[in-house]
């Protein structure tokens, strides 16, 4: 069970706790009993801190102190413990097995959770944790805590011990918190079985907002914002981070942030319930401790009574472009204003579903617009595309809601608001756009109503009366290509304008047709001329019909126009075109001449069907011009055939009746015959209406080589020869001859070419082509060239030319190059001549015969001219130290090749240092710990692998020494120890190339001289001798920095008497060289202390580090200043003089110490804040001061005279002529203080009437600091503020409890408690009728604050209500504060007799009634009334006239009785029974009521009586009832009286009652039912239905007529009585039967 601690206890004494533990040790050491197990000694020693949950008072107490998260949470339950691993008991204990369950724990902690709340900080609290052995066997326990600084475990015993079996053992868990926050800790459980845990909780402060449990919204208008604002406070002990949340409807506002301890805040609550119905939601107060805190929010939501004044509008007719209007009325009888708006749908759903419709339909039009439009980028990159059909959809998509919006019908306003009780009237404006009827349903989307509104309009559109002058055209026959002009007119008949366009048919000849104008506006009784214009494109007979659309009228206007469209004629001069035989490739031209022979001109296409459809053929002179030469050939074989046939014009317009002459030329590409016809094509006429044929033939020429061998003799190698070709042409046809290119020249032996390759040979004539001829390769070469002709597919003419290739001849000197013996790694060069003995240049190329060699070859190439030396140098650079041999390769183009042998030996070695290192290095002095370090880099340039040792003089190997032996020896002498330079890597491996980082270090900790010799010796390749490479001599100095300081402590001490002036204060410092190199110090040292040259100069703060040479001394001074502080208190200062060396890691260091004393006093506080106190009061505070310094301190108090602010401030209009003095006063005013000495000094403020005053007190030290206290006091007077004395809570239903709010402000300085006299008994859900209720009735309310009260009223009765109530404030007057208004209830009126007569009770509460009618108090009320009652009244039995107003007293009465003697129950009932109290409301309003009567009288079987009732609201309140059809299931009696919300008052509603015995089978006799008809949160007016079911009888005085007998032209009269015995009603007739005569 959680202990729980409460708000009075305070804290323990460290020293109280640790005398309990060693009282508690020794008890147990004497064997008494432990303090836990003795209650006498705790009291006795200190009072505990634990509630213990046993006890149920003190239980109670600690749960109101709790915070609402750990009200929710019961503080009683029992929790198990965490358990997190289960121990082996055969190791530690002989028990192996135990009685308790494996699911449960050995040891029973109590309680399960240790938790410490209400705690104040850094106070001790102590809490007490049992663990009780549940085992039959003793078992060990060990309790262990976490190292936390706030709480810590007291023990039994220090170390595990047994707990016999069914005892306890008991565990103090001390805690003490530094601030009121949350902490949280563990306790380890470890016992024989298992290791579980027990937790530590404490629980700081909360934050409580008082927010009302319920909130109930009644009666709220649906669809309407409804709102409760409510003053919350912060009730509990930290400020408050919170969040609310809810459910729609309600929200809330703010719903979030911050509220200090103590402070008010408003929270608005809004309900908006979107449809009629109880609705109700959790409010949830989210803290940011974690803590939720739900409330409960309720409301009902209804109708209320607003309404439009017709459900239909028709608009009378109006012709299009013109607009007709009328009014409409929205009466708005409730107390709301009404927001409203029209709309397009009967209810949101169905305006959701279209938005969705909508969104779908632009979306697929965005998609679908660039497809319509071959738009590829997105839309907004082409802004111009015809969006505009669909932009007003998506305004409406985009947007909250879809107002009414309709081009025909316009509401106005369209939204807007109605005030309460009133009417608002709106116009609906009609304009047509086209002659039809228009019928449009809107929707009236108003706040107050769950359903919109539906209104239906209607109007009918008149169009414009238009007409043509001819509706059919005839115009004949026409040329094709020709224009003619025709003229119509457009009358309008009407009295409006009206716009008109043509719309053209989709037929071709429609396209002919050109309207002037196309579209235009037409005014009244005007006409307009339309011009036709027709352009025959289309042979033909035609007939078209053109539509004339005028806007407005449904149907178009059509005009016929027919006729017929003929071609023109042409022909040639000549019969046919023949071009006979024709060269390949060689154009001819052909004339001849076109004639129109008609009088309409036309457009021509000429073309040779069958010629090619590629490009134009190639001509002979473009094949010899054409740079390539092989177009033709490749053309030849393109998948197209050349266009060879060339028409000039091929197109162009042929004159009337005019001529054309056309040149027609064949350039034949193709060997063959040709029989094709020149055809002509006429637009828009037809195809090859005309022909002309065209005959020819292609052939190629005969060509031949006059001598196929050409000699060329011998050549030198690419030197150029020429030789002629002669070619030969023994045909009738010119040709075309081409020398054709070389083929794969790059890799011929022979090179030819031809300057002039191509050209024309005339017939029977020779050409003479030039060859030039190239020879590349040595020996006698044949070689093919061909020439081909243009056209012919045949193989070409081949010619030979024949040709002897000659190369160069080289001398070489000497035959063999030997170097001898050369250094390794240096360059040697030897001379290599060569002699051209040839008359052609010579290109050469040398290089070695072996890879990766070590000579080279300069230049590597080039050429000897003719008759020419050039030499060439060979050098050697060897990279290893043996025997090299090469031989060089010399090569000479279309020649021999030359090999010179070469061979060196290479001496030294390869290895290289990139710095001087040897044979001696001088490292020069250096700091001891200071590492001297030489850095150098080896290269193996060599072909052989080096392997390295590294040695001394003798031969020992150098080792890596990171902690050098001391050395005794001094300067100058050398060192006798071992090695002190480090070398790494001390072996290395060089592979050929490879370079290696070598680093030569070092280190000495005294100061000494070292001398070394490094030896390195190196393996080569594969030798495995190590051989002598390298020897040096390394020596180094090193030195230890040595600075002398003159003293290492520096102490200033000041002390400031009255009078004194101080100065800055200097002591010298002086500091020399001792070492043997220069020392670079720095100094550095912070204020208030600087440090300054022998002449007292400060040194600059970025003065660079000072250079001592070796045995230079530097004269300093330290300088002081006292009056760093400007406060005159006490004070000191001690800071380090820091020296540090550059070279060396080495700081020395000295002390500096400044102390200043000046008479102090330390006050205990530094503001009295008197608070506001009550008029002509004082009051007296207490402060202490002490004398803190080592000097005397003489004291004086005054008050600060010199203020910005006027010390003393009054209230009122006049203000008072007062002294600081005489508000306040001080004492002692003066005095002295020995040092460690203190004083109490006395503040005492004096109230004056309605002052505040604020003023610093000054305590002026002689020679030290003034210290100012400010004193702060207020005198007022209690004030407060009532925003009502009077609550009017109007028209209200007598049985439901009405709710106001009264707000207490105090406007004073004073907090003032307040206390309702009287304030009524009962709850705030059911207080006593007739009495008001004051929530709450006492209170206190701080200044500034403002208190909301509560008043709860229940009528009881029915009638006007005026109650008092009285609230004091302080010792004031009590305020009087009255609540009036008037009681009702819903009710209805029947235009029915009442059945009165009879009883005494009614006619006894009638004749009151009409006592008190007779007064005249109500007699005007029934003005308005009388006019929505039927028009002639019904009179009862007794004849007496019911009136209206007579009725309603009697009602009013009788209820008024009934609710009184339902009152008196209520006084037998306690207040808090709430239940019963609801019920005793409800039965107020069952009071028995005058019936009302419907009497059918006598009906037949078979018949069906009705009749028409009208029900009436004569109330103020909205009447809302229905009937219970039920009870007159089959009775025969039926109503049709569907349920009635709201009915408004004077309104009426009527319904039909019809009884039909028949149906259902009735006996005769009297048929009697009662009707109930049930008001909500009304009386049940009761309605008898009554008939009586009767057959109708007929009795005649005698049954057969005998008529005598009577001449012709008489007549005789026979009578026959009718008696109706019953009291039913009876229709009676005669029917005649006429015998048929027999003939």
């Amino acid at each position: 069970m959680n202990p729980v601690w409460t708000e009075e206890d305070c804290g323990l004494h460290i020293w109280d706790l640790m005398r309990l533990q060693l009282g508690d040790l020794c008890d147990m050491a004497s064997g008494k009993t432990p303090w836990p197990m003795r209650s006498c000694r705790r009291a006795d020693r200190f009072q505990s801190r634990v509630v213990t949950s046993r006890n149920p008072k003190l239980a109670r107490e600690a749960e109101e102190s709790l915070t609402t998260k750990q009200r929710l949470a019961s503080p009683w339950e029992r929790r198990r413990p965490r358990t997190t691993q289960l121990r082996d008991m055969g190791g530690v204990s002989h028990q192996k097995f135990s009685a308790v369950d494996p699911d449960q724990r050995l040891f029973q902690p109590f309680p399960s959770e240790v938790v410490f709340e209400n705690y104040v900080p850094r106070q001790f609290y102590i809490a007490t944790l049992a663990l009780r052995n549940r085992d039959k066997v003793p078992r060990l326990l060990n309790v262990i805590l976490g190292n936390s600084p706030y709480f810590e475990l007291i023990s039994p015993s220090d170390e595990d011990y047994k707990v016999a079996a069914g005892m306890s053992s008991t565990y103090r868990i001390l805690f003490r918190p530094d601030e009121n926050k949350d902490y949280f800790d563990e306790l380890i459980i470890i016992t024989e079985r298992e290791k579980f845990f027990v937790p530590i909780r404490a629980i700081g402060a909360r934050a409580i907002l008082d927010f009302p449990e319920q909130l109930n919204f009644t009666d709220c208008p649906v669809r309407f914002s409804t709102r409760k604002t409510l003053l919350v406070r912060n009730v509990g002990k930290r400020e408050a981070c919170y969040s609310i949340t809810t459910l729609s409807p309600f929200s809330v506002d703010p719903s979030i942030g911050t509220l200090g301890v103590g402070e008010a805040m408003e929270v608005t609550v809004e309900f908006h319930p979107p449809k009629t119905g109880v609705y109700s939601s959790p409010m949830i107060v989210h803290y940011d401790t974690g803590e939720d805190v739900h409330k409960s929010l309720s409301g009902t939501a209804v109708d209320v009574n607003i309404r439009l004044d017709k459900s239909s509008l028709t608009v009378e007719k109006a012709s299009i472009t013109l607009s007709n209007q009328r009014s409409l009325v929205i009466h708005n009888q409730s107390a709301i204003t009404a927001h409203f708006q029209w709309k397009r749908f009967v209810d949101q759903e169905e305006e959701e579903r279209q938005k969705l419709r909508l969104q779908r339909q632009e979306e697929d039009k965005l998609h679908d617009v660039p497809k319509e439009h071959g738009v590829v980028p997105p839309l907004r990159e082409h802004p111009s595309l015809p969006l505009c059909t669909f932009q007003n959809q998506g305004t409406e998509v985009q947007g909250d809601c879809m107002p009414f919006c309709n081009d025909i019908f316009t509401i106005v306003p369209m939204e807007g608001d109605i005030l309460p009780n009133s009417s608002l009237e709106m116009n609906v404006i009609f304009k047509p756009k086209e002659a039809r009827v228009y019928q449009e349903t809107v929707y009236c989307d108003i706040s107050g109503c769950e359903t919109r509104l539906p209104l239906c309009l209607r109007g009918e559109g008149v169009g414009p009366h238009v007409e043509l002058s001819c509706d059919q055209l005839s115009i004949g026959k026409v040329f094709v290509g020709s224009t003619h002009s025709y003229r119509v007119l457009l009358l309008n008949r009407g009295v409006v304008e009206t716009h008109f366009s043509v719309v053209y048919p989709e037929r071709a000849v429609g396209c002919c047709f050109t309207f002037t104008p196309r579209e235009g506006m037409l005014l009244p009784f005007e006409h307009q001329v339309i011009g036709i214009s027709f352009n025959a494109t289309v042979l033909g007979q035609f007939t078209e019909e053109f539509q004339f659309s005028v806007k407005g009228s449904p149907e178009p206007l059509t005009l016929t126009v027919s006729g017929c469209v003929i071609g023109p004629a042409f022909h040639f001069d000549v019969s046919c075109l023949c071009f006979g035989e024709v060269s390949f490739g060689f154009p001819r031209t052909l004339c001849c001449r076109l004639t129109n022979t008609s009088s309409v001109p036309f457009n021509f296409n000429l073309r040779i069907p069958g010629d090619g459809s590629g490009a134009p053929s190639v001509t002979s002179f473009a094949q010899v011009s054409d740079s390539i030469g092989l177009s033709w050939r490749k053309r030849a074989r393109g998948a197209n055939k050349p266009a060879e046939f060339t028409i000039r014009p091929f197109t162009g317009t042929m004159c009337s009746e005019g001529h054309l002459d056309i040149q027609v030329t064949l350039c034949s590409n193709t060997v063959k015959r040709y029989k094709l016809a020149l055809v002509v094509d006429v637009d828009g006429i037809g195809k090859e209406l005309l022909s002309l044929p065209v005959r020819a033939r292609c052939v190629i020429p005969t060509l031949r080589v006059l001598h196929p061998a050409v000699p060329f003799g011998r050549c030198s190698l690419k030197v150029p020869y020429q030789q002629m070709l002669t070619l030969v042409n023994d045909s009738n046809l010119p040709g075309c001859y081409w020398a054709l290119p070389q083929e794969n020249k790059a890799a011929a032996a022979v090179w030819y070419s031809s300057p002039e390759p191509r050209g024309i040979i005339q017939p029977h004539s020779s050409v003479e082509i030039p060859f030039t001829l190239e020879v590349q390769v040595t020996g006698k070469q044949d070689t093919v060239a061909r020439v081909a002709v243009f056209g012919s597919k045949e193989s070409p003419l081949k010619v030979h030319l024949l040709s002897t290739g000659e190369g160069p001849v080289v001398h070489v000197h000497p035959s063999e190059i030997n170097f001898g013996s050369i250094q390794v790694l240096q360059d040697v060069s030897r001379t290599l001549h060569l002699s051209n003995q040839s008359v052609i240049p010579a290109s050469f190329s040398a290089k070695m015969a072996g890879e990766n060699s070590c000579w080279s070859i300069g230049p590597s190439q080039g050429v000897i001219p003719a008759k020419a030396e050039v030499s060439v140098a060979v050098t050697a650079n060897l990279d290893d130290t043996e025997q090299f041999k090469d031989e060089v390769v010399l090569f000479i183009e279309n020649s021999r090749t030359y090999i010179i042998p070469v061979q060196a030996v290479g001496i030294g070695t390869t290895i290289v240092i990139d710095k001087p290192f040897g044979p001696k290095l001088q490292l020069g002095p250096c700091f001891s710990l200071d590492p001297c370090c030489y850095r150098f880099q080896m290269t193996n340039k060599g072909r052989r692998t080096h392997l390295l040792y590294w040695t001394t003089e003798g031969g020992t190997t150098l080792q890596q020494c990171n902690h050098l032996p001391p050395i005794s020896n001094t300067k100058g002498k050398v060192s006798s120890c071992g090695p002190v330079f480090t070398l790494q890597p001390l072996r290395t491996e060089l592979m050929p190339g490879q370079t290696a980082e070598m680093v030569l270090e070092g280190s000495c900790r005294t100061p000494q001289v070292v001398k070394e010799k490094l030896l390195c010796h190196a393996i080569v390749g594969n030798e495995g001798v190590k051989n002598l490479i390298m020897q040096v001599d390394v020596t180094c100095e090193f030195i230890a920095p040595a600075l002398q300081i003159c003293t290492r402590e520096i102490t200033f001490r000041v002390e400031k008497h009255p009078g004194d002036v101080l100065t800055l204060q200097y002591k010298p410092l002086s500091l020399k060289n001792m070492c043997s190199l220069p020392l670079s110090v720095v100094l550095a040292l912070e204020q208030p202390f600087s440090i300054c040259t022998a002449d007292q100069q400060p040194l600059p703060a970025d003065a660079q580090p000072m250079k001592l040479r070796s045995g230079e001394e530097l004269q300093l001074c330290i300088r002081f200043n006292p009056a760093y502080e400007e406060d005159l208190l006490i004070w000191a200062a001690e800071k380090a003089l820091k020296i540090k060396f550059l070279e060396h890691p080495h700081e020395e260091q000295v002390t500096v110490r400044g102390e200043v004393s000046f008479p102090n006093l330390q006050m205990q506080t530094t503001a009295l804040d008197f608070g506001c106190i009550l008029n002509d009061t004082k009051d007296v505070r207490y402060m202490e001061m002490t004398n803190c310094s080592p000097l005397v301190v003489q004291y004086h108090w005054s008050f600060l005279k010199d203020s910005q602010v006027n010390p003393v401030r009054f209230m009122e209009t006049e203000p008072l002529a007062l002294g600081v003095e005489e508000v306040f006063d001080i004492l002692p005013l003066h005095g002295e203080l020995q040092p460690g000495q203190s004083q109490r000094v006395a503040f005492t403020f004096f109230g004056h009437a309605n002052t505040v005053t604020q003023v610093t007190a000054l305590c002026r030290v002689e020679g030290g600091p003034s210290y100012k206290v400010a004193l702060r006091g207020e005198a007022s007077h209690i004030s407060y503020l009532l925003d009502t004395s009077e609550i009017d809570c109007g028209l209200q239903v007598f049985n439901k409890v009405t709710e106001a709010a009264v707000t207490l402000q105090n406007s004073g300085k004073l907090g003032f408690a307040f206390v309702v006299l009287s304030p009524g008994t009962g709850t705030a859900a059911s207080p006593l009728p007739g009495m008001p209720l004051v929530v709450p009735s006492t209170g206190y309310v701080e200044p500034g604050k403002q208190q909301v009260l509560k008043v709860y009223y229940l009528p009881g009765v029915p009638g006007v209500f005026c109650r008092a109530f009285q609230m004091q404030v302080g010792h004031l007057e009590p305020e009087k504060i009255s609540v009036k208004g008037e009681g009702t209830f819903p009710r209805i009126h029947l235009d029915l007799p009442r059945n009165i007569k009879g009883s005494a009770k009614y006619e006894k509460i009638l004749e009151k009634a009409k006592e008190k009618l007779d007064k005249g108090s109500q007699r005007d009320e029934a003005v308005a009334l009388g006019e929505a009652v039927a028009a002639e009244p019904r009179m009862d039995d007794s004849g007496t006239l019911w009136d209206v107003q007579l009725q309603m007293q009697m009602e009013e009465m009788l209820i008024e009785e009934h609710a009184l003697e339902q009152q008196k129950a209520l006084t037998s009932r306690p207040p808090e029974d709430t239940a019963f109290h609801q019920r005793v409301h409800r039965r107020l309003l069952k009071a028995e009521l005058p019936e009302y009567i419907l009497d059918f009288g006598y009906v037949v079987p078979g018949d069906i009586h009705t009749h028409i009732v009208k029900i009436t609201n004569p109330g103020h309140y909205p009447a809302s009832f229905h009937g219970d059809g039920y009870v007159l299931y089959n009775t025969g009696f039926s109503v049709c009286l569907d349920p009635v919300k709201r009915l408004p008052y004077c309104e009426t509603k009527t319904f039909e009652a019809c009884f039909d015995p028949q149906s259902a089978s009735l006996p005769l006799g009297k048929v009697d039912v009662l009707l109930p008809i049930k008001v909500t949160r009304g009386p049940t007016f009761q309605v008898r239905l009554r008939a009586v079911v009767a057959e109708p009888s007929l009795c005649l005085s005698r049954d057969r007529l005998e008529f005598s007998a009577i001449q012709c032209g008489q007549c005789q009269e026979e009578t026959i009585q009718l008696h109706n015995t019953f009291q039913v009603p009876c229709k009676w007739s005669i029917s005649v039967n006429v015998p048929i005569k027999e003939f």
